[in-house]
């Protein structure tokens, strides 16, 4: 696989007209798209990361920035096979037809309806590691996808959580068609700045308090969460350490020096 961009600087994030925050990671996700957008024939990607650190909301994010040519499609646990990802994507162009259940056949439709230059952005890909029943293999659809995007000319991004690069290293030959794959592990410290300060909250000790949250499981929602939390126990005063103590015991998360 190319080499996999792993970061933690810290930066100032800025809001859109639309108010997205173009913080580090939704940079280096676009620049993968926009790379991807750049290459001459079908192109391909990953993006893995925590969940809670904005990769959903950076791929919506770009759809609307780019409507003509953007597709996106989430795939839900249990509805991970050829089948169901095949259901998925034609439901984007007539949701109320019913299709051939040829995998084939449906596979040349959504080649056709998609269409050279287009970009299918493929969120919660982890979970098109399933098991197929008919093949007794695992993770058809990524191969499925692949066919499809080389055979139908347009790109392709598997997004998922840290588990899809490690599926991915079980999956050599699609390995090396990833190009400037993203890996993130934790939320970069300015992120959780910025979510603070948009609170009025800049205090150097619930800042760490708030990092600490950033890591555990649920990234920088379990920020946002806190946030909202102390922002209630504090009412019509200014947040301090101490509701941020308070919200984050009170949301169950173990944060030491939250109690």
């Amino acid at each position: 696989m190319s080499e996999i961009l792993n970061f933690a600087k810290v930066s100032e994030p800025v809001s859109d007209e639309y108010g997205f925050i173009h913080t580090e990671t939704a940079l280096e996700i676009l620049r993968t798209l926009t790379l991807l957008r750049s290459v001459n024939g079908p192109a391909m990607s990953m993006i893995s990361g925590a969940p809670g650190i904005g990769k959903t909301e950076t791929l919506l994010h770009y759809e609307r920035q780019n409507p003509g040519t953007t597709l996106r499609i989430s795939i839900p646990k249990g509805e991970g096979n050829p089948f169901h990802v095949s259901a998925n994507i034609l439901s984007l162009f007539n949701p109320y037809k019913r299709h051939d259940n040829d995998i084939t056949v449906r596979r040349g439709k959504i080649m056709q309806n998609i269409g050279k230059g287009q970009i299918l952005l493929v969120d919660e890909a982890q979970n098109l590691f399933q098991r197929n029943k008919a093949s007794c293999t695992k993770g058809a659809s990524f191969g499925w996808l692949v066919a499809a995007c080389e055979e139908g000319g347009f790109d392709l991004v598997f997004c998922g959580d840290h588990t899809l690069s490690a599926i991915m290293m079980d999956l050599p030959h699609l390995q090396s068609r990833m190009r400037r794959p993203v890996l993130i592990h934790t939320a970069p410290v300015g992120h959780v700045v910025k979510l603070a300060a948009d609170h009025g909250f800049t205090d150097k000790a619930g800042i760490d308090l708030l990092t600490m949250a950033a890591k555990l499981i649920g990234g920088l929602r379990n920020v946002d969460n806190v946030l909202r939390m102390a922002a209630i126990f504090a009412g019509k005063d200014r947040i301090t350490v101490g509701h941020l103590q308070a919200a984050s015991h009170d949301l169950k998360l173990k944060i030491v020096g939250s109690k």
